[in-house]
């Protein structure tokens, strides 16, 4: 495609050409002079917007290697072609996202967020290069095991371009990390559809069928990745199997099962909380309201019901001691058999039942 592009542009470059030396040899048409200067003026703009045209074409060529690099995984190749890309035609949005997504395969993630962030703040980034950003910086949180943050990017990048296979691909595989099956189900098989040649689009719903508990469905989809899809043409997945599949899917049933014990366990927590008896009130706490013996204070004439003055009375008589009793010797505090305390019960029941694979 591109190449006919080329040689469009180049015949525009030519005609454009010979009419301009048409008209600068020929004898004034028209109202003279001034229709052949008209002529020629046509005929120079034509020319500077074919040439412009071929420009353009041969910048996005570039883009279009640096892209093809990336796919191919030369990350490090791709990085230095996006300098030399910059040098040649100058920094655009196209070949920013193109240096983010190298600076983040490359394992520069300050760099790469840096340039993501870069281009959602430029007024004139394209709504899809937004959503690559947002796709990238998806990516980068994922990469460092922040999920939740790599769901947050991945759902606006889909809100932005939501018939992007990578990107509707990514995000169901990211649910899937997460332990949501069913949340993934939808775009994993968006993305297959919209993309049946993508391999790795292909593969991640393989996946998706293993850990969703079909067998079958990914066996048929796996052997028909590994069988050429036209005469003289390589499978999309050669030695396409389940096999290949394993440590992905096993930490998908991982993520599954811990989703389903905490899950389990918030539950089991919940019920003990609504079943649990009420605590017991407390009595309330009883103070001394003993009077003061009248041995120890005044008479006064509210005891006596007359008006004596009770600096004048004299003090009643004090009582007889009491009685001493002496405790036998043979039965002491220290001889007395001590009981051991209750053995504490466990508030936590034994949660051993709780599914966890």
């Amino acid at each position: 495609m591109a190449t006919m592009a080329t040689m469009a542009r180049a015949t525009l470059l030519a005609s454009s050409t010979l009419l301009l030396l048409a008209a600068c040899g020929t004898s004034p048409q028209g109202y003279g002079l001034m229709a052949e200067r008209n002529t020629a003026a046509q005929a120079q703009e034509q020319l500077q917007a074919a040439e412009q045209a071929t420009q353009v074409d041969t910048a996005q060529t570039y883009l279009d290697l640096i892209a093809q690099m990336q796919q191919a995984g030369q990350w490090y190749a791709s990085l230095a072609h996006t300098d030399a890309f910059d040098q040649e035609h100058g920094a655009r949005p196209e070949s920013q996202i193109l240096r983010a997504d190298a600076l983040r395969s490359t394992g520069q993630f300050a760099a790469a967020q840096l340039h993501y962030l870069s281009l959602l703040g430029t007024a004139n980034t394209s709504t899809r290069l937004q959503a690559r950003a947002r796709h990238g910086l998806g990516l980068l949180h994922a990469s460092q095991g922040q999920y939740t943050q790599a769901l947050e990017q991945l759902e606006q990048a889909r809100r932005l371009h939501p018939i992007d296979p990578n990107i509707l691909s990514d995000i169901a595989y990211a649910y899937m990390l997460n332990g949501y099956l069913e949340t993934a189900r939808i775009p994993v098989q968006q993305a297959a559809q919209l993309a049946p040649g993508n391999a790795r689009v292909q593969l991640n719903l393989a996946l998706y069928w293993l850990a969703a508990g079909e067998p079958a469905q990914a066996h048929r989809l796996l052997q028909r990745l590994a069988q050429p899809a036209a005469p003289n043409t390589p499978p999309l997945v050669p030695n396409a199997s389940a096999a290949m599949l394993q440590p992905q899917l096993a930490l998908i049933q991982k993520a599954v099962a811990d989703r389903l014990y905490a899950q389990s366990l918030a539950t089991s927590l919940r019920t003990r909380a609504q079943t649990a008896p009420a605590p017991a009130a407390s009595a309330p706490s009883v103070q001394s309201t003993s009077a003061t013996p009248a041995a120890a204070r005044p008479t006064t004439s509210e005891d006596t019901g007359t008006g004596t003055n009770p600096a004048t009375s004299a003090p009643p008589p004090a009582p007889p001691p009491a009685p001493t009793v002496e405790t036998p010797p043979s039965v002491t505090r220290s001889s007395m058999p001590s009981h051991p305390p209750a053995q504490a019960v466990r508030a936590d029941a034994d949660d051993s039942n709780h599914y966890r694979n």
